[in-house]
């Protein structure tokens, strides 16, 4: 098994670990206090806020990966032998960075959940 496939295997685990936990969560019958409703609506602000300020970043992130994978790309296609192994090395890290970026979406999306935001 060579390494694209080792991390294509964990990264492909980890997200069907992640995504089956709110399938998992959804059976519970512990009561949750909402946050919103005990410090009145100032606490819905400020994770209004911080959801907003984290879309930005997710979408900056994602859309800095893909322009890393369009460049390792064009690197590829015209690097000839020497830029050749650069550039796989640049596409490896672009897909690492998107699936990383993935995986924090569903996971602050599962923390909002969890408190109630």
């Amino acid at each position: 098994m060579n390494r694209f496939q080792k991390i294509g295997s964990i990264v492909a685990t980890a997200a069907a670990t992640v995504g089956q936990a709110g399938i998992a969560l959804a059976q519970s019958d512990i009561k949750v206090v909402n946050p919103t409703q005990v410090s009145g609506g100032s606490f819905s602000a400020i994770i209004g806020i911080i959801k907003t300020i984290g879309g930005w970043m997710m979408t900056l992130a994602g859309a800095l990966a893909v322009v890393y994978l369009i460049y390792g790309g064009i690197m590829y296609i015209t690097g000839g032998e020497k830029g050749a192994e650069k550039a796989k090395q640049m596409i490896i890290n672009s897909i690492i960075g998107l699936v990383i970026v993935a995986l924090s979406y569903l996971i602050a999306n599962m923390a909002l959940r969890a408190i109630g935001a």
